[in-house]
């Protein structure tokens, strides 16, 4: 079952916005559902201690020595040098809460973070 509501954006952004429709031979309804279950999905993410599995991605000027963060969450690294920069994924699995504060850490050395969680299991309160 769809919904329909009227959604005003800014001139630039429905211009991108019908420019991938074409290219990828797409409607702007699904293109605009996909984009906002993945806003909601992070943004729900953050509500409520809970375990999960997940990537930080970094992108940052100069290499980061993640073995100095001593961070227990962190299970594997992997850093790439770009054109742009450095680019690390960290796979991390631990509470929600301890990565949240991994990437706040390390985001003051970055350009750009972001976390992709890949699971998540919440737990009940009792």
């Amino acid at each position: 079952m769809k919904r329909r509501f009227g959604v005003s954006l800014p001139e630039s952004v429905a211009v991108k916005l019908d420019e991938l429709a074409l290219s990828t031979s797409s409607d702007r309804s699904s293109i605009v559902a996909r984009a906002l279950e993945e806003y909601l999905h992070d943004d729900l993410h953050e509500h409520g201690e809970h375990v999960c599995t997940g990537l930080i991605i970094l992108m940052s000027e100069k290499s980061i020595d993640v073995s100095s963060l001593k961070s227990e969450i962190i299970k594997a690294q992997l850093t790439i040098r770009s054109s742009a920069g450095y680019i690390t994924v960290l796979y991390v699995e631990g509470f929600y809460g301890s990565v949240r504060n991994l990437r706040k850490k390390v985001s003051r050395r970055c350009v750009f973070t972001r976390y992709i969680p890949l699971s998540c299991v919440y737990m009940r309160r009792s």
